[in-house]
């Protein structure tokens, strides 16, 4: 399978694309280090080519619910948008346990996003996020 990890230079991005690679996958790392911008979209059409599966693992290094919500809106529409265009059928989204919880900051904005995920941008895709409990 042919997987793209959004975020994939990042620390859990790093972790998710070895484990791919490991398991006999092609990876593609959707980074700005690596020509892609998921906040812009510039690049992002022409890296899904060929993949099936995308797994978001974006993060915003931020507290602020403005821009963390700014970021992830625009990041999320993109790569959506983008996986639509390539054909891409499966999205996945990493997300926290009990962050729709914690209704200040940054929460509210990475809750949204599963939101957005599963939304129907998704309609025809199989997309899911997945929570899993904190990380160091």
């Amino acid at each position: 399978m042919r997987i793209a990890v959004a975020g994939g230079t990042g620390l859990i991005g790093t972790m998710v694309a070895e484990i791919a690679l490991a398991a006999g996958h092609q990876v593609v790392v959707l980074a700005r280090g690596r020509g892609v911008d998921l906040v812009v979209g510039d690049g992002l059409t022409a890296a899904l080519h060929g993949v099936d599966a995308v797994i978001d693992v974006t993060n915003v290094t931020t507290l602020s619910a403005k821009r963390s919500t700014t970021f992830f809106a625009a990041e999320t529409a993109n790569l959506l948008a983008a996986e639509k265009i390539a054909g891409v059928s499966h999205h996945l989204v990493l997300s926290i346990v009990g962050v729709d919880r914690a209704p200040y900051g940054y929460t509210p904005a990475s809750t949204r996003r599963s939101g957005w995920s599963r939304s129907a941008r998704c309609r025809g895709r199989s997309c899911a996020p997945p929570s899993s409990t904190r990380w160091p």
